[in-house]
């Protein structure tokens, strides 16, 4: 015969939790602080990605942010466009922009060829292969500028503010390939090396 609850002393100490139930709290216990470390690594500078597109040779990417900075800060002094007191001042100062981009894809390809290898340490593509394919749009990108400030020189005082635009080449999957640059730049810790803002 089971007793009524309503018999149960009031002074009766409260039962103690059952010993499964301290296991339960310390495992979760352990898998809360566990859960804590995984992320802290995963997203520390040590942890590597498995990100097919990220590169092998981590020195490669360091160098190349520290390259895209210096180039960075020669496009960042020039006049910006508010400042330009005419279309053919304004292509003068992309040019030497484009002048300044030229050089960084210059000493980026030929590091590139110099320390990267055809071998991987990863499923994905190996770092020769990545990097030519972001540097191709590089290519793509300085051609965009060049064909811009010819498009301002040759303009007439005529021609619509809206047809001087900026405009990049291609569009890919509803994306701009200056979109894809920046993507890989991030996802190497290279944010120095995604597309200059000046244009």
């Amino acid at each position: 015969m089971t007793a009524n609850p309503a018999e149960v002393p009031a002074d009766t100490p409260p039962q103690k939790p059952v010993g499964w139930r301290l296991a339960g709290r310390w495992l979760a216990g352990v898998f809360i602080a566990g859960s804590f470390v995984f992320w802290a690594w995963a997203f520390s500078p040590w942890a590597r990605s498995e990100n097919p597109a990220r590169l092998d040779d981590r020195d490669f990417a360091a160098w190349a942010d520290q390259r895209c900075a210096e180039a960075q800060e020669v496009i960042n002094a020039l006049p910006s466009a508010r400042q330009a007191g005419s279309r053919a001042q304004r292509a003068d100062d992309i040019d030497r922009g484009s002048d300044a981009v030229a050089s960084l894809v210059a000493d980026l390809r030929s590091r590139a060829n110099a320390s990267l290898t055809d071998t991987t340490l990863s499923e994905g593509p190996a770092d020769t292969e990545l990097i030519r394919g972001w540097l191709a749009d590089w290519d793509v990108y300085l051609a965009d500028r060049r064909s811009h400030t010819v498009k301002l020189r040759t303009a007439s005082d005529d021609t619509p503010d809206r047809e001087l635009r900026f405009l990049l080449l291609d569009m890919t999957e509803g994306s701009t390939y200056t979109e894809r640059m920046d993507g890989f730049a991030r996802l190497n810790n290279m944010d120095n090396c995604q597309v200059p803002g000046d244009v």
